[in-house]
């Protein structure tokens, strides 16, 4: 009887390192590679332009005070 039990343990042994085995085999393959991001160039950096400038003139007549 206990050479049965030894016989059936050797057994259960190699059979559970053989399933172990055999699960890391295609724990190998690599993932598909990534496609490189969105590349984004900035745009080029102009100086700001102040609101009304030089759009039109004003012209105050000293001696009337109306708008010219």
């Amino acid at each position: 009887m206990k050479k049965l039990q030894k016989i059936l343990f050797t057994f259960a042994v190699v059979v559970g390192l053989s399933v172990a085995a055999f699960a890391q085999k295609d724990g190998d393959k690599k993932p598909p590679p990534k496609t490189p991001p969105p590349r984004i160039d900035p745009a080029p950096k102009t100086p700001p332009k102040k609101p009304g400038g030089g759009a039109f003139v004003v012209v105050w007549k000293k001696d009337t005070g109306d708008i010219a």
